[in-house]
């Protein structure tokens, strides 16, 4: 978790041909900027083709054809070009709903056409909407535009879908409440492994290392009682980032929330 200063953002969409970032490719690729009062800097949009046939499930989706991608031009193209339209990034916020998605995929994406090039973490406009939006009947992005008046019956496609994401950013961090940690996602090659959210590189150190960690944890029967545990993984769920641990108390492995995790220290062997 990390706390980020206000800039400029660029809320970004992917569509893909499935939901796998190792085996799956990009279809398109939808991004908005903008300024800290919303006002619109720019817009990219690009069809990709992926070489391959989309998913009968993604195409019910995006409605995305394969004849349409077939005249598209390749990511080894439109991501260059993506990444020149973004410019420097050092003054960049970059958002995305359900970022561990977009992150894995353009990670991949990037490790095959041998780009090196830097990019901030997606901040993770699905986490956020989670913590803000509690009672919301879910937190997908089409129910979160209906629920906030976000062109909720517009086509699911990558720009409107950023279009979306801008919104949803502005209307979840308005009001003297905005100041909450966020969770982002490094763009970087997963290699086949969940992404490790950004602050939380030392507990990825103690589980690749094997080393049992002390938790303070908001949540559970034992409340904010000290609890050891040793990670062996980290996984997502709905937007929710989780590092599955062997609970030392317990004898079993479980599930703890990230965001549920207040502070953490390895323990001495």
């Amino acid at each position: 978790m990390t706390e980020l200063p206000i800039r400029e953002f660029v809320a970004l969409d992917l569509e893909t041909t499935g939901l796998s970032a190792e085996t799956d490719r990009i279809v398109e690729v939808g991004a908005v900027r903008f300024d800290a009062s919303g006002r619109d800097l720019g817009h990219f949009q690009s069809l990709v083709n992926p070489r391959r046939p989309v998913s009968a499930q993604a195409r019910s989706i995006h409605g995305i054809s394969d004849a349409e991608l077939a005249v598209a031009p390749t990511a080894d193209v439109v991501l260059p070009a993506f990444l020149a339209w973004l410019g420097e990034t050092s003054h960049l916020i970059l958002l995305a709903h359900n970022a561990s998605f977009d992150a894995g995929f353009l990670g991949c994406e990037f490790a095959r056409i041998g780009s090196s090039r830097a990019v901030p973490p997606i901040v993770d406009t699905l986490a956020l909407a989670r913590r803000r939006l509690p009672n919301a009947p879910n937190h997908r992005l089409d129910t979160l535009a209906r629920l906030l008046g976000l062109d909720p019956d517009g086509p699911h496609r990558a720009l409107a879908d950023s279009f979306r994401v801008k919104g949803l950013w502005l209307a979840l961090t308005a009001g003297p409440e905005a100041a909450l940690p966020l969770a982002s996602y490094p763009i970087v090659d997963r290699n086949g492994s969940p992404a490790v959210p950004t602050g939380w590189e030392p507990l990825a150190a103690a589980m690749a290392s094997g080393l049992p960690v002390r938790i303070e944890y908001e949540g559970g029967t034992r409340g904010l009682a000290p609890r050891d545990i040793t990670p062996r993984r980290f996984e997502h769920h709905g937007g929710v980032a989780y590092v599955v641990a062997r609970c030392h108390a317990d004898r079993i492995e479980k599930s703890f929330r990230l965001d549920r995790v207040l502070r953490f220290e390895v323990v001495a062997s």
